[in-house]
């Protein structure tokens, strides 16, 4: 027979196991740091979204309306504020039902279940007679270490109730869109009776589940004299339907850029997405989901609002006249959304290369896929005014004059290649001014047949084009064929307006833990040199004649003030672009399909046609507000009086040179002998 003593001894160890348990609960307690997920924010301050596994929003007691605080006692606890931690007669009944029953039950305080739930106490959730102990004795500790309030707090701010909400705040703007702080008595009560089997019981599947323990939760109220039964009244009378927000509602506060709702959903959620995958390359997954980061990017909220309006109008513009047009012919099943992709950087200092809108798609939660990070296309004529850097930094000029005529080579395979320009015309001889203003394919491969391909790929590749380049490129290089994508050309671009040098691309400023202390921050890395000052102002001076009217993008007139870019339309209108920039913005507007079909055929379907009115508009919506600037010209630059036809000297067009360089006094003779009919030469010659 087992003696007295070793019966209690066996108890007293037993105790002393389960005390010692509890005062490493209590530590843990005392330790405690909620799972968080990391907020982002645009550079002025707005909230974009939340990357976290779950939703979760603290807040103190104070800021929780007493109301609210109540509605969870009364179906919870109600003698919260008078018993130590436990209920002996709740135990001693559990107890019992234990007894006859083999089952374990409940009968715990909301200190119990604090201690219960809160991961790191590691209590467990297994309904056993050790575990209930455990808990019990826990509790008892728990109140003597800290305040009714401050478990109250805690306890409200770590409470599961449904979907993806943990805590009475992100239940609050999950279910009615609104802090908790302004929570009706009705609305109150329904959070408090998600409190047992919260998915079962959440309005938006199940008002009626939802209706009913609401009901039991004001009537628990008024029993214990919380509220009035008047207000009991009232609150039991008000609809769980038109109190908790719709889909639609939900959808609509997301179309106005107010918050979104659930975990990991964001205004600008591709740029978003790009700010995710950066810093987890960084940091540990469970830092940037769990420990309640602050993440500050360089996404300006007010042009990203724009950006997102002016593209998309545009977008749906086209659609509606391409459905019209299938349906005019009996083939509306062939009708697919276009698709399109904006990115703006800033070029002043010290911002340079800091994105401050940035729209991959249309709809990301149908697309993942970002269009204006991931998507590979040619740029087309859009590459032209790289191609002219290199022959500006080789000492040519402005006024230097191409032959555009037929221009035709063969392959190593010994097949013909017969480039054309847009609209299947030949200029004769053409300053590159005029070239590039008229956007002359001929002129382009010309150049990169002088200078040689590998040394006009230099320049794309200095300044930010990051796609291989292969030596099979050959000439079709000055013809835009290599792929990039639609942030990299802004990157390039970008370049040229930030005096031929390159600033990468910044998203994020700074990283700051919960506590406030950084845990990144962004340090400017010195930019490369991709070219000469002078010849990056060169050629921004001859990109502002695109931009007038005599060039192909004269719709950025529109704009009012001085501005620089290019348009790019590839074989069959695949994609359309516009690239261009101000003293203040680059920014880039690529058009296209999803799956590189064509827009369409003719003159209407080009970038200066589609993407230049989409750029032009976004510019506008910047720019309000700053001051209109000029570009400033380093002091090597010097201007001439020039023919503008010709690039002679003493005209009345008013050119820019790199110091060194001057407009010639007259024709070069390979112009006069095309001018006098003499032979140009245009015959077979070379590889390409």
């Amino acid at each position: 027979m087992v003696s007295a003593a070793a019966v209690w001894g066996t108890c007293l160890g037993a105790f002393v196991w389960v005390l010692d348990e509890a005062r490493t609960s209590i530590k843990a307690l005392d330790e405690y740091r909620p799972k968080i997920g990391s907020k982002v924010f645009s550079a002025d301050g707005e909230l974009l979204g939340e990357f976290t596994t779950e939703s979760r929003e603290l807040v103190s007691l104070s800021e929780m309306p007493l109301h609210l605080q109540k509605a969870f006692i009364a179906t919870e606890d109600d003698a919260f504020f008078e018993h130590r931690g436990v209920r002996l007669g709740a135990i001693v009944n559990a107890a019992v039902y234990m007894l006859q029953t083999g089952r374990v039950r409940g009968g715990s305080t909301i200190t119990q279940q604090l201690a219960r739930n809160i991961e790191p106490l590691d209590v467990g959730q297994e309904r056993t007679v050790q575990r209930k102990l455990r808990e019990a004795v826990t509790a008892l500790l728990i109140e003597r270490q800290f305040t009714k309030d401050e478990i109250l707090e805690l306890y409200l701010n770590q409470i599961f109730l449904g979907i993806s909400a943990h805590g009475v705040e992100a239940a609050a703007q999950q279910y009615f869109a609104k802090p908790s702080t302004d929570l009706t008595l009705a609305e109150a009560a329904l959070l408090a009776g998600l409190t047992r089997a919260p998915n079962k019981n959440e309005p938006f599947t199940y008002p009626d589940n939802a209706r009913s323990r609401r009901t039991i939760v004001l009537r628990q109220m008024l029993h214990n004299g919380f509220i009035t039964q008047q207000e009991y009244d009232a609150a039991v009378e008000e609809s769980v339907e038109d109190s908790v927000v719709t889909p639609e509602e939900r959808a609509s506060l997301d179309a106005e850029h107010r918050k979104y709702w659930g975990p990991n959903r964001f205004h600008a959620p591709y740029f978003a997405e790009e700010v995710r995958g950066f810093i987890l390359r960084r940091l540990a997954k469970d830092e940037v989901f769990e420990d309640g980061l602050e993440i500050h990017t360089t996404l300006d909220m007010r042009l990203q609002q724009a950006a997102e309006k002016v593209l998309f109008a545009a977008l749906d513009e086209f659609d509606a006249k391409k459905l019209e047009n299938l349906k005019k012919a009996g083939r509306e099943d062939e009708f697919v959304p276009v698709s399109g992709a904006l990115v703006c950087l800033d070029n002043r200092p010290p911002h340079q290369g800091f994105v401050r809108a940035l729209v991959g798609g249309r709809d990301f939660q149908r697309q993942k896929f970002n269009m204006a990070t991931q998507a590979k296309r040619q740029p087309g004529s859009s590459i032209k005014p790289f191609v002219w850097a290199a022959a500006i930094d080789n000492r040519m000029t402005p006024s230097t004059i191409v032959i555009d005529e037929p221009f035709q080579r063969r392959d190593g395979a010994g097949r013909l290649w017969d480039p054309q320009n847009f609209g299947g015309k030949h200029e004769g001889p053409i300053t590159l001014r005029r070239a590039l203003e008229k956007s002359i394919n001929i002129v382009s491969i010309k150049i990169v047949e002088q200078l040689g391909m590998p040394t006009v790929r230099s320049y794309l590749q200095r300044a930010g084009f990051r796609e291989p380049i292969d030596d099979v490129v050959g000439l079709t290089l000055g013809l835009g064929t290599p792929e990039t994508t639609v942030l990299d050309q802004c990157v390039v671009y970008s370049a040229i307006a930030d005096g031929g040098l390159r600033y990468d691309p910044v998203m994020i400023t700074e990283i700051r833990d919960r506590d406030g202390f950084p845990a990144y921050e962004y340090a400017r890395e010195a930019p490369v040199r991709a070219f000469p000052e002078d010849v990056a102002y060169v050629v921004t001076y001859l990109l502002q004649g695109v931009c007038s009217a005599r060039g192909t993008g004269a719709r950025t007139l529109k704009l009012g003030r001085p501005c620089a870019g290019k348009t790019g339309t590839t074989n069959d209108s695949r994609n359309v672009w516009f690239c261009g920039f101000t003293p203040e913005y680059t920014c880039v507007v690529w058009l296209g399909y999803s799956d590189n079909r064509p827009l369409g055929r003719g003159k209407d379907y080009t970038g200066g046609r589609l993407a230049c009115p989409v750029w032009t508009e976004f510019m506008r919506q910047a720019h309000e507000g700053i001051p209109i600037s000029d570009f400033r010209p380093p002091p090597t630059v010097r201007y001439y009086q020039v023919d503008l036809d010709t690039g002679v000297l003493e005209g009345s067009f008013r050119e820019a040179f790199v110091e060194g360089t001057s407009p010639p006094l007259e024709l070069p003779p390979e112009a006069l002998a095309y001018y006098t009919g003499e032979p140009a030469a245009s015959e077979l010659a070379g590889e390409y």
